[in-house]
């Protein structure tokens, strides 16, 4: 029969096999850990191995899309180009091409608008094609990804309405200072004929061009700097009324120069000297017309641009 064990050495054994038993315990936890670990690919909180073969046909399904996706950064690129060059024509005063690049325009965001509701329509069918538990992360994200290309055209339309809109206050206030200073010439050239009554008849005429000119100025006031179209107005109403007061004299005394016409003639001589010696002041104008959201506007359709550019780069579609 054995001995017994010592008191403080059954004390010893019963620690060991504790200790054993903790020992044992950590390592089926650290492997169950490593176990869990290992079931999902880091990054990835889905189970590739079990959604593999989804997401290769839906991946492959969106990068299908290329050429749809091809089309829209064209069009939106030739709205974009479309809008540079309105605002070189607008500057320009080019009415007529300024007029021709607006119409484009329409043409274009009508283009795109129909492009994106295909593209959607396309989207809605691969999306529709797999149940969305049953893709991975990745084709969660270029559907994500796919859909976000598409909605940043969404604004274009309404941009470029604005860009529109704005231009059309510049194109009737290029007409009517056109309109106002041929008026005014053949005033002048009405007037040195002998013609009095009629030179004053045809510079009411360009008194009216010019209110209409101050109109288009009190509604442009709020969006844009309309310092230097106020100034140009006012010196040509003020010159026009020069003349008026002249021609008027000249029409009472039969043509007949007097003291007081030569004072009139001074006073037109004064107005003349303010007036612009060429058409730099209308481009001048224009410019601060273009600020007055038609640059806003070209810019919003660049950035558009560069944004589904970016998005189809991601979707590794090309553009």
């Amino acid at each position: 029969m054995e001995a017994p064990r010592p008191r403080h050495t059954r004390i010893l054994w019963l620690l060991r096999a504790i200790a054993w038993l903790l020992v044992a315990a950590f390592v089926s936890l650290s492997g169950a850990g490593l176990a869990v670990s290992a079931d999902h690919m880091p990054g990835d909180s889905t189970r590739p191995e079990r959604t593999w073969a989804q997401d290769v046909a839906f991946q492959a399904r969106i990068r299908a899309l290329s050429p749809e996706y091809g089309a829209l950064s064209t069009s939106v690129g030739s709205l974009g180009d479309t809008a540079r060059t309105a605002l070189i024509d607008l500057v320009a005063r080019r009415t007529d091409l300024l007029q021709a690049d607006l119409a484009k325009g329409d043409r274009l965001t009508t283009q795109i608008d129909g492009q994106v509701t295909r593209l959607n329509a396309l989207l809605d069918g691969v999306d529709a094609s797999v149940p969305v538990d049953l893709l991975g992360n990745r084709s969660r994200s270029m559907l994500v990804t796919a859909r976000e290309a598409i909605q940043t055209t969404q604004p274009l339309s309404s941009e470029w309405h604005t860009l529109a809109d704005e231009s059309l206050p510049a194109i009737e206030l290029t007409s009517v200072l056109e309109r106002h200073d041929q008026l005014v010439l053949t005033a002048v050239q009405q007037a040195h004929a002998g013609r009095y009554a009629a030179a004053v008849t045809i510079l009411g005429e360009a008194g009216t061009e010019l209110d209409r000119a101050t109109k288009t100025r009190d509604a442009l006031e709020n969006r844009a700097d309309v310092s230097t179209l106020t100034t140009y107005i006012d010196r040509m109403r003020a010159y026009d009324q020069a003349l008026v007061a002249l021609y008027s004299n000249l029409k009472g005394t039969g043509g007949r120069m007097t003291p007081a016409g030569e004072k009139l003639v001074a006073k037109v001589s004064a107005a003349q000297k303010l007036l612009p010696p060429d058409t730099r002041a209308i481009e001048l104008i224009m410019v601060d017309i273009a600020q007055a959201g038609l640059n806003q506007a070209a810019i919003a359709i660049e950035q558009a641009r560069g944004d589904l550019g970016d998005a189809v780069a991601a979707l590794h579609l090309g553009t």
